[in-house]
């Protein structure tokens, strides 16, 4: 190779077929020259130029040459759109996967123009035409210009929208197995409503498989649309082929070097010898893929007749190990906690049997903690889910007291339906209140012994546990204090969460929290198990504890005996409510970094006087790091009580939901 600086030697040998000492095939060497030119295109160069020549050594040998031209990369300056009506320019370049230049493209890789790419982005831009009934969308030849420094590319697409369409009629012919009102309750895509490509796709989808579930494994549905003459309108017509039925034969697993069989086998809807069934194969990988055990896009579920057996299907699936396993040390500084050392262990796939087992402790100045928790997913082979966790907590970040807290814990869960578990736990943690300032606590009332029993319902339809970007996760809860101990108390909790990828990698994140807590025959409630709202954990653009009932207590300022200082301090609510709105896109993908914008609103108070809404919104950064999701993040008050409207910032470990 000669000429390659921006690309390496073995880089390059990786991606031809040439070899050295192998019979010379000018064919080869032909599709050699390509794919070099497609692996600088990947990078941005454009404009390279590949060639070769061949050095003759011997009668019997030669030398292959690539030689190439690198120059620089070309970056995207302006993408300019024609034509486009019911979109805006930004509109449409959200779509696209090319970018122009920007402020962040060092970090992203974004700016660079990449052929392979632009063509696939105007047949992105025809999809997303049709899928809000723009049926005849056509997009003309991108006009491509280069400056004269060959450093910047100017594009320009001409956008001719058509009119938009709805949907007259649907009828259904063929094999038809179901009433039109069956079907037609399948459907997503009804009769008045605005045509979408999207939506004809999943009913196809879906229609496939109503069929599949009866057992027809090879169904097909075949759609035709006709547009009505003089109107924007357009039937569409669903034709069915049913095919033979079938049954599930044997099922395999291969690829699983460390989990165990039947980790995944009770992920699977569908069973030997049983009906063939489309939802429960599509949802049997979804389950598996769920697990976090296996590499992204490496569940792989295959379906074969064996010899003379057309009417039967065995399942095949394939699977490709990842790490389920870290041990990480981190150290620094965190708005939320001070200076922090952080230690962890965790398996999410102990002893290849699906079970959790993790150690955390944290050090800092201002917080110290460890816990150890185990999780057997399906106790002795049945359905059941058994836990435990032992924990000991110091803070001394309150304003009005330091505390100590530890115990144990143990729950137990079961599925009542599909995504849906309940779950109890029995919890037993001893506290112990010190440096008391806020004198109007009673530490006879604060300290000693909660014994208390939580049920939870959970309902889960997140596609990933970690980073989802799609589904729902919903819990409500009921914790009474006073199984024994020396405190009681009634808690209520609620928590919803909702992930939904808008366009590209840009995906919406929401979540909606309340609690709250009772007396139980007028005892008090303790101040640790009251609310208050502020921080990194929920509203970014407050501090701790901003938010919640006030109180001022004169106190001794200098410790000289004399109580000569109004301070206030925060009492604690019985009610609390907030929601966070995020917007969330990778900003350096192989990086781990991400970018997001939020809005936070919500109150701490008690529930006769809930008064003022508190609200903010503000940006941060995100790394998905060795030792966990680092949050760097910046939030701007909207309406505090004193209109400081300074901003705060926060930097905080762990995924805020």
């Amino acid at each position: 190779f000669q000429g390659n600086d921006e690309i390496d030697r073995d880089d390059l040998t990786s991606q031809i077929k040439s070899r050295e000492y192998a019979i010379l095939d000018v064919n080869t060497i032909k599709s050699d020259v390509k794919s070099i030119l497609k692996q600088y295109e990947e990078k941005g160069f454009y404009l390279a130029s590949v060639d070769y020549t061949l050095k003759k050594v011997n009668q019997e040998n030669v030398d292959l040459i690539f030689k190439i031209k690198e120059f620089d990369k070309v970056r995207v300056k302006k993408v300019t759109f024609l034509g486009n009506q019911a979109f805006s320019d930004d509109e449409l370049k959200g779509i696209m996967e090319t970018r122009e230049e920007s402020l962040f493209s060092f970090m992203s890789g974004s700016g660079n123009f990449k052929e392979m790419s632009f063509k696939t982005d105007v047949e992105r831009l025809k999809y997303f035409y049709r899928t809000k009934g723009y049926l005849r969308v056509n997009i003309g030849t991108p006009d491509v210009t280069i400056s004269e420094d060959k450093k910047w590319v100017f594009v320009t697409m001409k956008v001719n929208e058509g009119p938009k369409f709805s949907v007259r009629d649907i009828t259904f012919k063929g094999e038809v197995l179901f009433t039109d009102g069956e079907l037609t309750e399948k459907l997503q895509l009804k009769s008045g409503d605005v045509y979408s490509e999207e939506l004809l796709r999943k009913d196809i989808q879906k229609l496939t498989e109503t069929y599949q579930d009866e057992g027809y494994a090879f169904a097909n549905v075949l759609r035709n649309l006709n547009v009505v003459p003089g109107e924007n309108k357009v039937d569409i017509d669903y034709s069915f082929e049913k095919g033979k039925l079938a049954s599930f034969g044997r099922i395999t697993i291969k690829g699983n070097t460390k989990t165990r069989d039947k980790v995944i086998r009770r992920e699977l809807r569908i069973k030997e010898g049983t009906k063939y069934s489309g939802s429960g194969l599509r949802e049997s990988k979804e389950n598996v893929n769920r697990l976090g055990f296996f590499e992204p896009g490496s569940v792989i579920f295959n379906t074969v007749s064996p010899t003379g057996r057309d009417d039967v299907l065995d399942v095949e699936i394939s699977v490709k190990e990842k790490s389920t396993g870290q041990i990480s040390l981190g150290a620094g500084y965190s708005t939320a906690t001070g200076g922090f050392f952080q230690a962890s262990i965790s398996q999410n796939n102990f002893r290849g049997l699906g079970q959790q087992l993790s150690f955390t402790t944290n050090l800092a100045k201002e917080q110290k903690s460890f816990s150890l928790s185990f999780t057997e997913p399906y106790f002795m082979d049945t359905k059941w889910t058994t836990g435990g966790e032992i924990f000991k907590n110091e803070n001394q970040q309150l304003s009005a007291y330091d505390y100590e807290k530890q115990g144990f814990a143990a729950r137990i869960g079961y599925p009542i339906f599909d995504y849906t578990r309940l779950f109890t736990t029995y919890k037993l943690e001893e506290t112990k209140l010190s440096n008391i300032e806020d004198e109007t606590i009673d530490p006879e009332a604060e300290n000693g012994v909660t014994s208390s029993v939580r049920l939870a319902l959970i309902r889960d339809r997140r596609n990933h546990r970690f980073e989802p970007t799609k589904g729902y996760y919903f819990n409500i809860a009921t914790q009474y204090a006073g199984v024994g101990g020396d405190k009681k108390w009634w808690k209520n909790e609620i928590d919803t969460r909702y992930f939904k990828t808008l366009v590209g990698d840009l995906v919406f994140r929401s979540r909606f929290y309340t609690a709250r807590i009772e007396q139980i025959n007028g005892e008090k409630i303790p101040r640790n198990e009251l609310f208050s709202l502020g921080g990194a954990r929920n509203l970014r653009g407050f501090n701790i504890e901003d938010i919640g009932p006030k109180k001022k207590v004169l106190v001794d300022s200098n410790d000289d005996g004399n109580k000569d200082e109004e301070v206030e301090f925060n009492s604690g609510a019985d009610f609390t409510a907030y929601t966070t709105l995020e917007i969330e896109h990778p900003l350096a993908r192989e990086a781990g970094l991400k970018w997001v914008l939020f809005y936070d609103m919500g109150t701490a108070a008690d529930i006769e006087d809930i008064g003022k809404i508190y609200m903010d919104y503000g940006f941060g950064f995100r790394w998905f790091s060795p030792i966990g999701v680092l949050r760097f993040e910046f939030g701007f008050p909207i309406n505090p009580d004193n209109d400081e409207k300074s901003s705060k910032f926060h930097f905080d470990i762990g995924q805020l939901f």
